[in-house]
């Protein structure tokens, strides 16, 4: 599996807006508002009722950018299941290797209607 497929994969698994599954692959000291933050908020959404109800990506791309390093690009167009259609964001991912597996570092999404 190359480094590409492999952080798609933790990518698709994130996206089913599953809290257990972020805390487990976010670094504590990951820079995204705040991960307890946004865990929290996935917890909620959980009770109401929201989830994904579908996502695709497109235009992925994955950089080596050191050793255990990687930056992973990706468009994805996602639909809430309370939502008719999907919405548009752009994202940027870094991973990092810890402990023999990859777990996020940073992350950016940026609608794009």
């Amino acid at each position: 599996m190359t480094p590409l497929d492999e952080l798609l994969e933790i990518e698709r698994r994130l996206w089913r807006n599953d809290a257990d599954i972020y805390a487990a692959t976010y670094l504590p000291e990951a820079v995204l508002i705040y991960v307890d933050t946004a865990v929290e908020a996935i917890r909620g959404e959980n009770a109401a009722g929201r989830h994904w109800a579908e996502v695709s990506f497109s235009a992925e791309t994955a950089v080596e950018i050191a050793a255990g390093t990687c930056l992973l690009a990706y468009h994805a167009d996602a639909r809430w299941n309370d939502q008719p259609t999907a919405e548009a964001v752009d994202c940027l991912t870094v991973y990092v290797k810890r402990d023999g597996r990859w777990r996020v570092a940073a992350h950016q999404q940026t609608g794009n209607p």
